[in-house]
């Protein structure tokens, strides 16, 4: 597969980064602010988008691709660097992090509000129960039938109540599709992947109101790879687009200062 890769700052002593968006975006999510904050502070950055996503190949045959092909994905941008990267994932992207681990080296592990270990189907009910707006555009985003109001449930449950409107309604058409088959398997729980995951330096973030992860399935990923955790107020789910990005942003780099030193 052709796969589109932004790439920003040049290689150093310490492991370069390898940033994994999550579900109905692309690579893009990362290009906005974290990449080049991180490349200005001394880090080598890549951001892949997933076969299906962005400009990557493969749109015709996204609901054939699998949380695998994902890995596979991640496993071709990582080989461009010279040594293992820290892998850093968001939402879907955090358990394809989560997977490319166990197979491949990597020098540490960085989880943005990563999907839930134990499978999808306890979000969803929350979801359905408490968000029933969003749970109807999310439905209709994957059938291509998308109506005005649901860009307003999205944009509502994507990021802050202060975030501007305008800013998000640009986002909103690079938004996309996700694979039914990666949708499927996230349903299902993840646990017997792990049962040999190795030891690796972790972090992970997450947002107490998040409407798409909730605080708990955080945690509970924190406390599988032992992970410094941290569960933030007011932090949306698309944390790194939203006006608050250097909060999230601001722990990474302390994390990966104290990991494997300062620039």
């Amino acid at each position: 597969m052709s796969l589109e890769i932004f790439r920003a700052g040049e290689p150093s002593a310490r492991p370069p980064l390898l940033f994994v968006h999550g579900s109905f975006c692309g690579a893009w999510v990362w290009a906005e602010h974290f990449l080049p904050f991180f490349a200005q502070a001394g880090w080598q950055c890549l951001a892949v988008s997933l076969r299906g996503h962005g400009k990557s190949e493969g749109r015709r045959q996204l609901d054939s691709f699998g949380i695998a092909d994902y890995v596979n994905d991640l496993a071709a941008a990582a080989a461009e660097f010279e040594s293992p990267p820290v892998v850093i994932g968001h939402s879907m992207g955090g358990l394809v992090a989560q997977r490319f681990v166990l197979t491949n080296k990597a020098a540490g592990l960085a989880l943005m509000a990563p999907a839930s270990l134990s499978g999808l189907g306890g979000s969803l009910m929350a979801m359905s129960l408490g968000r029933p707006h969003l749970m109807r555009a999310l439905g209709r985003v994957q059938t291509g039938g998308m109506e005005p109001e649901d860009f307003e449930a999205i944009r509502r449950s994507l990021f802050s109540k202060a975030f501007p409107a305008d800013v998000a309604l640009r986002y909103m058409p690079l938004f996309q599709r996700e694979s039914m088959r990666a949708n499927m398997e996230l349903m299902a729980p993840q646990w017997l992947y792990l049962m040999a995951r190795p030891s690796l330096p972790t972090l992970a973030i997450g947002g107490r109101n998040d409407d798409f992860v909730p605080a708990a399935d955080v945690r509970t990923t924190g406390m599988v790879w032992d992970a410094e955790t941290h569960i933030l107020d007011d932090l949306p789910h698309a944390m790194m687009l939203d006006t608050p990005w250097r909060v999230p942003a601001g722990i990474l780099a302390d994390w990966l200062g104290r990991r494997f030193g300062r620039s």
